[in-house]
């Protein structure tokens, strides 16, 4: 509602600005034009000045507490992506990956909605997930963005510390008559140096009665990343499957002080290739007595090439006492003791045994596709009842493809710490003067003309970027004395250690909503304005499947996931053709995966380029290529391939919502607000898969029934808005409000996963941990929250904000950890072991302060030289705790919720003069928390250190039709540290490039 007593040419110029924005949700339509005047003319947003006076008065003129961006022309938000745009908002926090801006967190919690035109909106990267994530959005597409930081109970948008509505431009909000608009530009990244096509366009008619409206963009990113430091090929890194110095007992250099030994340490590319596609449609009609139809659909499809390629230093598996060890002493960092009594250090630089020395290769293939429709039909004939009803419909399919393959550079038959002799192998393989030792001619095979002698490797990551040492040591192998780095060099001396596809996913999800809400405008009552009514059904429903290729060998009587030289065929093959051999009498099987060289099924390429990673001469790695479709592959490769369900990691979960609310709008002199109640009723369908034993030579559980949990609850859910017009330009606010967001749906319906390592006292996989990914019985994200703020309205394109908030986190989901005892590969159980699961919270608090200015340099001075300038500072300040023992650090104080940095910063400083303008935009977040370690690390917690990223925009307007623009990207090439809970224990680092965008705009 807009009842603030400010100037009346202020105000109509306001609404007419935020109303170029988008169509506002049905709960507010009767508000809008309430204070809309017939004579007002709908302006076109352009430049910077008037998309930040655009932003300033979505602020001002809210009933809630709301922060805005505006585009500055069709097609142009003021960043690259929307999660880059969020940013510069104050109290919103970016993640990153591929360098890209993506998961968004509101007040350093992850736990926002997203809303499309005011009503839920579905993305294929959030099909199962309950935050924000915008990767698959072109930002071409949208007009605004509002952040609503306090709630309405009119809203439909859930959330805990806020909402993000996402605007699209529709007919009646254009020009009357034709509106044409088109965008073409390329990209070049500092790290691939590919250059990327972009292409946007819009056409538009509206001739006041009738209107459509279509706009599309295509685009292509070819983003790079470089990855260095702890072995973990995971999406964005981790700390893998690191353990301790004391992992199965005391090494013989173990010292009674206790230290994080990763699995390894490795440096690769990482390169995503992402091809989008998406269009709007709009069609509005006026169909007179008050009646307006509009009907959208909005399409995205995104293919994403996920490949990494490089080199990798681990232990295979075999040994964490005895692989790692200091280098050059401990870290400064203070030393700390486990429950145990036990003093733990931090280390830096390893001197690294060498169990395995290889190059890998990665692939993920996603493919993303979502569509959302709407269809509502709006009442507003001049009186008092306005409203409507609304229907959407969205649904959206995600699959993500794996494709793994490495090359081994030791052999596993001489003197390396591989166990050996190599696997037995069938007579064709016996060609390099091996012994025959089985009765059919079979030999322990030598796998490749590798390296045979052990060595040591360092790693030292105490400079800015790691640096490797110790490939120029004189080594013996099948080709003679030579250096480590004369073996890698040469592509005899690899193998295949393994080739799987594993972790595939197929998800579908499906939301549908029908609302209808009203309002009720009153002309005689004191105080109460109106009233908002209305209900809402919203039915999700997602079904995730994740699965595993894979091959059958010997005729059938065997099955791998993994097809690997040190997996051996199983007993059912004991006696089959072609699966083994009598050796000294004794059955002996074949390994499933014979001496395979690297290039035998794969074409390979040297690689030397490992960013700033200094020391490693270059290895030979697969062309990740070979994996675009990791099925045909694997089928060619092996003559047969099957996809093989993962039970435990498979769930469907339906959500039916069903609420109603009532909500007051008032006004009495300077003060208006809102009060209302939301009621929320959910049932709740969570079918999980109860899983058998796991498969031999893979992580797949069999699914050997279904567990369907049910249930319902139902929350009421108030909320307060309180606004104060204390002078003509100040406003003071006060907001109170209870909300609830569901879980993750993975949370609820994922299951048991084991994690195995090779043992050489039983010869097995041996379970070490596993996590128990789903709990039905948890409940949803609930929060009471509070927030007081002051804004100063200091000029036509200036302002001045303070703000304070408290959010209580009344249930949540935090990590737990409970002791199972999953019997070994043997069938031995020599348990408990720890399993990480979800539990629920018991209760937390976040707290901080926002500032900022937004500040036209003309709104204050006279100077020439300085009138074109503007700035946008922000600072926000964010503290949490979680309240619960078990929350803490390894030195007893309170840990933060995951995803939250203490400090963030925005500066943004923008020049603006007749055709020319420019802008630099700066934003910083302080080091935090990703995710809390388990008891084989201490309870050490990973945390990303301070990011800090600039980026530089430039428009020049030829004329009013045509202009030219240039965008960078983290120009200063920037990169992410990561440590382990203290910031002098590096774990690894993504380095990501700058991008530079130049292109061309038409719009007529």
């Amino acid at each position: 509602m807009r009842r603030f007593n400010f100037k009346k040419s202020v105000l109509a110029t306001s609404i007419a600005v935020v109303m170029t924005s988008g169509a506002a949700p049905l709960a507010t339509a009767a508000d809008e034009t309430t204070a809309s005047d017939e004579n007002i003319e709908v302006i076109a947003v352009r430049g910077i000045r008037a998309s930040s006076k655009a932003s300033i008065n979505t602020k001002r003129f809210a009933d809630s507490q709301v922060d805005g961006i505006t585009a500055e022309d069709i097609g142009k938000l003021p960043d690259v992506t929307i999660a880059d745009s969020l940013q510069r908002i104050t109290g919103v926090q970016v993640t990153r990956s591929a360098g890209e801006g993506g998961q968004i967190a509101i007040r350093g919690l992850p736990q926002v909605a997203t809303t499309l035109n005011g009503e839920v909106f579905l993305s294929a990267t959030t099909i199962d997930t309950s935050g924000a994530n915008y990767g698959d959005l072109p930002a071409q597409l949208f007009s605004g963005i509002e952040v609503f930081k306090s709630a309405e109970s009119s809203r439909s948008a859930k959330g805990i510390s806020g909402s993000v509505d996402l605007k699209t431009r529709r007919p009646f909000d254009m020009e009357s008559g034709w509106t044409f608009n088109a965008a073409a530009d390329v990209t070049q990244g500092s790290i691939t140096e590919e250059t990327d096509p972009n292409f946007n366009g819009l056409i538009s008619y509206n001739d006041d009665k009738f209107g459509f409206l279509f706009s599309a963009a295509k685009q292509q990113a070819t983003l790079a990343t470089d990855y260095n430091g702890y072995f973990d090929t995971s999406e964005d890194g981790g700390i893998g499957a690191a353990r301790n110095s004391h992992t199965w007992g005391a090494g013989p250099n173990s010292t009674d002080i206790r230290h994080i030994v990763p699995q390894g340490f490795s440096a690769f590319n990482k390169v995503e290739e992402r091809d989008r596609d998406a269009f709007q449609l709009s069609v509005q009609a006026d169909l007179g007595e008050g009646f307006t139809l509009t009907a959208d659909a909005f399409y995205t499809k995104q293919d994403r090439f996920n490949n990494r390629s490089g080199f990798s230093q681990n232990n295979r598996w075999q040994s964490f006492n005895d692989y790692a060890f200091p280098s050059d002493g401990f870290t400064n960092s203070a030393p700390f003791y486990d429950d145990d009594g036990n003093e733990w250090r931090g280390v830096n630089a390893f001197d690294m045994r060498s169990f395995r020395m290889q190059s890998f290769t990665q692939v993920n293939v996603n493919e993303e596709e979502s569509e959302n429709y709407n269809f509502e039909l709006n009442y507003d004939n001049g009186g008092a009842l306005t409203g409507g009803v609304r229907m959407t419909r969205a649904t959206a399919t995600a699959s993500m493809r794996h494709g793994y393959g490495e090359g081994d550079i030791l052999s596993i038959d001489e003197g390396t710490l591989v166990p050996g002799p190599g696997g037995l192998t069938p007579s064709q393989y016996c060609n390099n003067g091996e012994e025959i030792v089985g009765d059919q001619g079979g030999c322990f095979g030598l796998y490749s003309l590798g390296i045979q002698d052990q060595f040591m490797l360092n790693y030292d990551a105490r400079g800015e970027h790691p640096h490797f040492s110790g490939f120029d040591q004189m080594v013996n192998g099948a080709k003679g004395m030579r250096s480590v780095a004369d073996y890698m060099a040469d592509i005899d001396s690899y193998h295949v250690g393994a080739f799987s596809s594993e972790g595939n996913t197929d998800d579908k999800g499906e939301i549908n909503t029908f609302s209808t809400a009203w309002n009720y405008a009153f002309d005689d009552v004191p105080f109460i304005t109106s009233v908002d009514f209305g209900a809402r059904y919203e039915e999700r429903k997602v079904d995730h499947d994740q699965f595993t290729y894979t091959s059958e060998f010997g005729g059938g009587c065997d099955i791998a996931q993994w097809k690997a030289v040190d997996q051996f065929y199983g007993e059912d093959c004991v006696g089959v053709e072609g699966t083994g051999e009598y050796v000294d009498g004794e059955w002996t099987p074949y390994t499933l995966l014979a001496p395979t060289r690297l290039d035998e099924h794969t074409t390979v390429s040297y690689q030397t380029n490992f960013g700033n990673v200094t020391g490693i001469p270059g290895v030979w790695v697969i062309d990740p290529n070979n994996f675009r479709d990791p099925r045909a592959f694997h089928e060619k490769t092996f003559g047969n391939v099957q996809r093989i369900e993962n039970a435990g990691a498979s769930y469907d979960v339906n959500l039916d919502e069903f609420s109603y609310f009532l909500q007051a709008n008032f006004e009495e002199g300077i003060f208006s607000g809102n009060l209302g109640i939301k009621v929320v009723e959910t049932n709740q369908y969570v079918k999980q898969n109860l899983v058998g034993p796991s498969l031999p030579h893979s992580g797949l559980n069999p699914d050997i029934g279904d567990v369907v949990t049910e249930r319902s609850y139902t929350d009421y859910l108030p909320s307060f808005n309180l606004a104060a017009a204390v002078h003509e330009d100040v406003v003071l606010r006060a907001a109170y409000s209870k909300n609830m967001m569901p879980l993750n749906l993975g949370a609820l319906g994922g299951g048991k996963t084991v994690g195995k390592v090779f043992n050489e006292e039983c010869d097995c996989l041996r379970v070490v941990n596993g996590s128990l990914d789903g709990n039905p019985d948890l409940d949803p994200w609930r929060s009471e929250n509070i927030s007081l703020s002051a804004e100063w309205y200091a000029g036509d394109a200036s302002m001045f904000f303070l703000s304070g908030f408290q959010i209580d986190i009344e249930s949540f989901v935090a990590s737990g950890t409970v002791y199972i005892d999953e019997p070994d590969d043997d069938g031995v159980s020599r348990g408990p072991w720890p399993f990480s699961t979800s539990v629920q919270g018991e209760g937390g608090k976040v707290q901080g302060i926002e500032v900022g200015a937004r500040i036209a340099l003309d709104d204050y001075l006279d100077v020439a030289i300085l009138n074109n300038f503007g700035l946008d500072a922000n600072y926000t300040y964010t503290d949490s705790k979680q309240e619960s023992e078990a929350a803490k650090d390894v030195y007893g104080d309170d840990l933060p919720f995951p995803g939250m940095s203490k400090d963030t910063y925005n500066f943004v400083l923008w020049y603006e003069q007749d055709a020319f303008s420019a802008r630099f935009a700066w934003n910083s977040v302080s080091p935090r928390l990703i995710t809390t370690g388990s008891a084989d690390i201490g309870r050490q917690s990973l945390y990303q250190d301070t990011y800090s990223q600039l980026d530089f925009s430039a428009t020049y307007n030829l004329n009013e039709m045509l202009s030219f623009y240039v965008y960078g990207s983290n120009i200063l090439e920037e990169y992410q540290q990561t440590y382990v809970e203290n910031s002098d224990q590096k774990a690894f680092q993504n380095v990501y490039e700058a991008r530079w965008t130049l292109g061309a705009r038409v719009t007529f």
